[in-house]
């Protein structure tokens, strides 16, 4: 839910924007839309953010520079009684038009390199003091002009370029707003185990629900929710000949959402509890 939010607009479009949310649920879509692209800085609060093929951890004074793409922010909650937390953010978006104007005369971009979707930034000491002039604009937005809008989008993008991160950082901005390209097959290994619907997971193929089951049964030969619910379950056998890892950590690790719903899985597909299972293992 959000409590607050601040926005600068350009053109219609939304370039800068002061967030601060109350975050109850486990999982969410990216708090940008369109084709830009976001450098996000966080002031307070926690997440992680998956791509598709990977999952970020973003703390309290940390920020990131995401390109155009399908994300989920995920585990945003860390207060057990209430379930939720506030999160406050500061943002800046990118569009094409925008930016690519910027590129001749100031950055020069080298070593092209469309394999980037997410990254971190370090934000000191530079950073730091830009993020501070765009919380004075948003608290002031009355003199705040069209020539200043776009006078400190061009200087984010200079000092991003600076950064100690420049060469993976330049590479990025240069393929900005290209979608990164994954092989379909590599975003469903990376979250076979995760506790995806198959309607999030569409998603991050950039696809809908119904493309998205014909693909990957084109691929898998099995529809999406029976090969997913096996690998999950042969996972949990593999990790229930360990002593030492509780079944309900096996349950979560393995992509169930409660240790009820992987006992019950379990049972139609094996014939047995999973702690039935594992006795079995030990007494071979």
């Amino acid at each position: 839910m959000i409590i607050e939010k601040t926005e600068i607009k350009y053109l219609g479009k939304v370039v800068y924007e002061r967030l601060v949310l109350e975050a109850s649920s486990q999982r969410m879509p990216k708090l940008f839309a369109e084709n830009e692209a976001c450098f996000l800085y966080l002031s307070k609060g926690a997440f992680l953010f998956r791509t598709p093929s990977q999952i970020l951890t973003f703390t309290e004074g940390e920020a990131m520079v995401a390109k155009c793409g399908n994300y989920f922010m995920e585990n945003v909650s860390i207060n057990s009684k209430t379930n939720h937390q506030i999160i406050s953010a500061i943002g800046a978006f990118f569009y094409p038009n925008m930016v690519k104007s910027f590129f001749q005369s100031d950055l020069v971009i080298q070593s092209f390199q469309p394999n980037f979707d997410v990254t971190k930034v370090d934000i000191e000491p530079m950073m730091k003091s830009f993020i501070d002039s765009l919380n004075f604009m948003l608290d002031n937005k009355s003199i705040v002009g069209d020539n200043l809008i776009l006078t400190k989008l061009k200087e984010l993008l200079i000092l991003l370029s600076k950064s100690e991160k420049a060469s993976s950082i330049n590479s990025f901005i240069n393929s900005l707003f290209v979608p990164n390209e994954y092989h379909f097959s590599e975003i469903i290994q990376q979250n076979q185990y995760s506790n995806l619907s198959l309607t999030e997971l569409a998603y991050l193929c950039n696809m809908s629900l119904a493309t998205f089951k014909r693909k990957f049964t084109s691929i898998y030969k099995q529809s999406p929710a029976k090969y997913l619910l096996h690998k999950k379950l042969e996972k949990a056998c593999q990790l229930l000949q360990h002593d030492t890892l509780a079944i309900t950590d096996i349950a979560y690790e393995t992509g169930f959402e409660t240790i009820s719903n992987f006992d019950k899985a379990f049972k139609k597909q094996l014939g047995r509890s999973p702690s039935a299972y594992r006795l079995s293992q030990n007494d071979k």
